[in-house]
């Protein structure tokens, strides 16, 4: 049962994330030109640093488009051009990514060209939540909803400070 679970869940989870990458890629006109030319290569997305209490996901292939996005790459090669290992995140560093404080962790394998320019991508885009939810709510409720989410990782970040520092003790 769980493994039908996950081959139901993991696509639709894959699916959305992309759709996510591409929002946040199709903002950046210079993030547009720096993939269009590598149309059609093939990257390998994996997870690492995964805690052993989570099932480590299997990698994602994923194909650049002409158009400079990203798209589900349906191919079964095991590698592709460029082999990307992000660092799932602590808690705390879930929050830093959120509030575009810190990029994620990335190990770039592959291609030099086309390494230089997702390195690029991960160094410099960031995803402008309240932009997004301005055009959804107006700004001045995006900016309260954001002003009490920031309030709210912060309490969350010096709580998980809090913790290690007594759990170093």
């Amino acid at each position: 049962m769980l493994q039908t679970v996950r081959e139901l869940l993991l696509p639709a989870v894959q699916s959305r994330l992309l759709l996510l990458i591409n929002h946040v890629v199709s903002r950046e006109a210079a993030a547009l030109d720096r993939l269009k030319p590598h149309a059609g290569r093939r990257l390998r997305v994996e997870a690492a640093d995964v805690p052993g209490w989570l099932p480590t996901p299997p990698p994602m292939r994923v194909l650049i488009t002409p158009a400079g996005l990203f798209d589900s790459d349906q191919r079964a090669e095991e590698t592709g051009d460029l082999t990307l290992s992000v660092s799932l995140p602590t808690a705390a560093q879930l929050l830093d990514l959120m509030a575009g404080s810190a990029p994620p962790r990335v190990r770039i394998d592959g291609d030099a060209g086309l390494a230089a320019d997702m390195h690029w991508l991960v160094d410099n885009l960031r995803w402008d939540i309240e932009a997004d939810m301005a055009q959804a709510l107006g700004p001045t409720p995006a900016r309260l909803v954001m002003s009490v989410g920031r309030a709210g990782a912060h309490s969350l970040r010096r709580m998980f400070a809090t913790q290690a520092g007594g759990a170093a003790r």
